[in-house]
């Protein structure tokens, strides 16, 4: 078929870049696909960013769908990331000066027969049923640095290290993730630790250490802003789909549209 461009064996009618800005407008808007599907045909400002014209056939429903699809399956969504942050820092808007780390909950699809990799974990005294968010923040620029998504159940501690960049002066993280050998193996690479203090079984925190959690949390308190976007701009209190690997395309997706919008931010030029 005459413009069909084969990605692993799949073809679809319209461009890889197409396609994705679509799912880009798809987050911006908050859309379903049938929603995506008509607000192309009828706003000529989405026709415009996609490069289509009035004669061009817009992607239908099933053709979003797919597409979405396939970047899941192959891992894309994360490539993609990775992809427009090393733009991003080219352009110098990563400050590195510190990462926050932090979690947040998001609920699964409730449906007959429930989602096979939602779980469920209790926080105060409520059970929450689906998956959990975490992110890297840094510090100044509020650009999301690393993604990934777990099932509700899986502790913040274990992905500490994977949420590290490396290159941060810095970390600050609540007291889920403390740990004194963790506060020592940072200090030791020079970095500084702003992990909130945790008290221990009768050993309370000092007038110390709760001040300086106090001042931390403050700095630390910039990601709490990143998943306030996420959930209210970008529809994630709930996941949209069933399973991780679609909800983790998803998620990679809204991550790479909170970062875009940032970029205009930080960089209206």
């Amino acid at each position: 078929m005459k413009g069909c461009i084969l990605l692993g064996g799949e073809g679809f009618r319209y461009p890889p870049l197409v396609m994705f800005k679509a799912l880009l407008l798809q987050q911006w808007y908050n859309l379903s696909d049938p929603g995506l599907e008509e607000a192309i045909n009828d706003r000529i400002s989405f026709q415009h960013f996609l490069g289509l014209s009035f004669e061009d056939s817009v992607p239908d429903e099933t053709t979003i769908c797919k597409f979405r699809g396939m970047l899941a399956r192959k891992g894309l969504s994360e490539k993609l990331f990775d992809l427009i942050s090393e733009q991003l820092e080219a352009k110098g808007l990563v400050v590195r000066r510190g990462s926050l780390i932090d979690a947040t909950l998001l609920s699964a699809q409730r449906r007959v027969g429930g989602d096979p990799d939602a779980s469920t974990v209790r926080r105060k005294d409520k059970v929450h049923y689906g998956y959990k968010a975490h992110v890297t923040v840094d510090q100044g620029s509020e650009i999301v640095r690393e993604i990934e998504l777990t099932s509700a159940n899986v502790h913040e501690s274990p992905l500490f290290y994977k949420m590290l960049q490396g290159d941060e002066r810095s970390v600050f993280a609540d007291k889920a993730y403390f740990l004194d050998v963790r506060k020592s193996r940072l200090r030791k690479w020079g970095i500084f630790c702003g992990i909130l203090d945790k008290s221990k079984k009768n050993r309370p925190l000092s007038m110390k250490q709760k001040k300086r959690n106090k001042r931390l949390s403050r700095v630390r308190s910039a990601v709490e802003r990143v998943f306030g976007t996420f959930k209210s701009h970008y529809g994630m209190r709930r996941v949209r789909y069933v399973g991780l690997i679609r909800n983790k395309a998803h998620l990679f997706l809204v991550g790479i549209c909170y970062n875009l919008k940032k970029l205009l931010v930080l960089n209206p030029a």
